[in-house]
């Protein structure tokens, strides 16, 4: 009698899991304990612009790190199954250091920046930086409350871009503006300046506070007695250690300078703008500013709108189309 073999393909991994993002952000997580068990239930809704979930995991302790806002990444458990509408995994990894690969615009839910074209403008400032820029700019807001606090929080108590979400949308604005006022100039290095764009004003997410009692801003200990200009260069300098960002020195030491230095500022120590990255920088952040309170103060129809201490006057509106125009200082 002959004898018959089958071949049995063998077997292949899953796609599934390869299609997905590699990092997700945290929206919730709970964990009840296991019934007839001594072990803990673990489940968590996860996001990625890509792609949301909602997964479940067993596990003998509990790990505290793991937390709403936490940046993570899925170990899997063979094929993905199904568990009361949550995804069977094996466990979630806490990712302590930022991914270079990842656009950490990726990362930012709705529940944070409803305006999801904030975001997309904010993912594209994001992909023109150089790689050791984008690197450190993802370090700097890898903790989970402070880029939360960034991205929701205000840019001013009762200034320019004063609301929730103001920050980043005068970050991103300032980004956009200073792109523009480069122009065709070789002589600017745009990365460098995208990247002092989209930092100058990140030390700001701890220099308000949400009272929630007064359903207010305020300002924080950090915020009356260190400011933000300083707070931003304490965590560019410990994110760059901890991380071990290869950024070149002439690069890192014009950010610095980018940032901190300002005109008519030479009696307090500070240096005056001495490359054309800082000088942009320096317009494109007061024209955002100025162009926000021209629009917040200005009337509806032809005519003077309200006054605003920091435009030093009212704000003239010439047609009825909303166009309007003022001066500053």
């Amino acid at each position: 009698m002959s004898e018959h073999k089958l071949l049995v393909p063998a077997a292949t991994p899953d796609p599934v899991p390869g299609q997905l993002p590699v990092v997700f952000r945290v929206l919730s997580i709970t964990r009840i304990p296991a019934p007839n068990s001594r072990n803990q239930v673990n489940e968590a809704v996860l996001f990625h612009e890509k792609a949301s979930m909602r997964v479940t995991w067993m596990t003998a302790h509990i790990d505290s790190r793991l937390r709403a806002g936490s940046l993570v990444s899925i170990r899997w458990m063979g094929k993905p199954t199904c568990c009361n509408g949550a995804i069977r995994i094996n466990r979630l990894v806490l990712l302590e250091r930022s991914d270079a690969n990842l656009n950490l615009f990726d990362t930012i839910p709705s529940g944070w920046v409803k305006d999801r074209r904030l975001i997309e403008r904010g993912r594209k400032l994001w992909d023109a930086m150089s790689r050791p820029l984008q690197h450190l700019y993802n370090a700097v807001l890898w903790d989970a409350g402070r880029c939360h606090r960034f991205m929701t929080g205000p840019s001013s108590i009762n200034g320019h871009h004063n609301e929730w979400n103001g920050n980043l949308r005068h970050t991103i604005e300032t980004a956009e503006q200073a792109l523009g006022l480069s122009g065709e100039n070789a002589q600017v290095y745009r990365p460098v300046l995208l990247a002092a764009a989209l930092l100058h004003d990140i030390g700001k997410a701890d220099e308000y506070r949400y009272d929630r009692a007064r359903r207010t801003f305020t300002l924080s200990d950090r915020g009356a007695l260190v400011g933000h200009r300083h707070t931003v260069l304490e965590w560019i300098a410990a994110a760059r250690e901890s991380n071990r960002i290869l950024l070149p020195e002439p690069h890192y030491l014009a950010l610095l300078h980018a940032l901190t230095s300002a005109k008519g500022a030479e009696w307090l120590g500070i240096r005056e703008p001495a490359s054309l990255e800082a000088s942009i920088l320096s317009m494109a952040d007061r024209h955002s500013g100025h162009m926000d309170l021209v629009s917040r103060m200005a009337p509806r129809k032809a005519g003077f709108g309200r006054y605003h201490r920091h435009l030093k006057n009212r704000p003239y509106v010439v047609l009825d189309s909303g166009f309007a125009s003022g001066s500053v200082d």
